[in-house]
């Protein structure tokens, strides 16, 4: 039996039209696509440092954590790390006992508790010693391109019922630079933006979307905001 031979496929002038019909739909599409991403990474970081500092504030409150920290290692050229770490009552206990006070320094380990978690390596960095990790780095779309609005290692610390607060180095009352948050001024915030819209730290002056603000209060309070080109809206 002979076969039908009309069978027709694309012809060459056809395929170049359809490529260019993609590569226009594709240009046009990227843009949205750069944006939309942009402004993801950013809000999740917010979201997720708002949660961190939150949630060690109120496992110290409660008293599972008898001393808690919020720290932040920024990483030249990288994405900066954040990590909270706590303290239980026994060792707690201890420096009380031996007539000290908590302090809120930085420290790679040796003071606080590990909660029985391994070390980890991030960009050169061995952190150990931690209660949660988030590097933005780790992110499973692509990396995120994240910043935040100080140079070195910053970090706050809580006590219960606000006790033993403190803010060491980029955090401190003598570095963080008052901002205006709903007409009141604040130190207590951390700025987290887009690296490509803002470089390597996040800007006092002309700050570029998208970038949002984590405002905390001594006693675990926490708040967000974004920018929206000349003020901080609450989110």
């Amino acid at each position: 039996m002979q076969q039908d031979q009309n069978i027709k496929g694309f012809t060459i002038l056809e395929l170049l039209v359809v490529i260019a019909i993609v590569a226009v739909i594709s240009a046009v599409a990227y843009p949205n696509f750069s944006s939309w991403k942009k402004e993801r990474d950013v809000r999740a970081a917010a979201e997720k440092v708002a949660s961190m500092i939150k949630g060690i504030a109120t496992q110290t409150e409660r008293g599972n954590l008898a001393y808690s920290q919020f720290m932040v290692l920024p990483v030249p050229g990288g994405v900066p790390i954040f990590i909270t770490k706590g303290m239980g009552s026994t060792n707690f206990k201890k420096i009380i006992n031996e007539g000290n006070s908590p302090t809120c320094a930085v420290r790679p380990f040796g003071y606080w508790d590990d909660f029985g978690k391994a070390s980890r390596n991030i960009s050169g960095i061995t952190l150990r010693e931690y209660y949660e990790i988030f590097y933005p780095g780790d992110d499973v779309i692509g990396k995120s391109n994240i910043s935040v609005h100080i140079a070195s290692p910053s970090a706050i610390c809580y006590g219960q019922g606000g006790s033993y607060y403190k803010a060491m180095d980029g955090f401190s009352r003598s570095k963080n630079r008052n901002v205006i948050i709903e007409g009141e001024a604040t130190i207590n915030y951390i700025i987290i933006c887009d690296t490509k819209e803002n470089g390597n730290m996040c800007p006092s002056n002309n700050l570029k979307k998208p970038a949002y603000l984590v405002k905390w209060s001594r006693f675990g309070n926490v708040s967000k905001f974004k920018w929206n080109g000349s003020d901080w809206n609450r989110q």
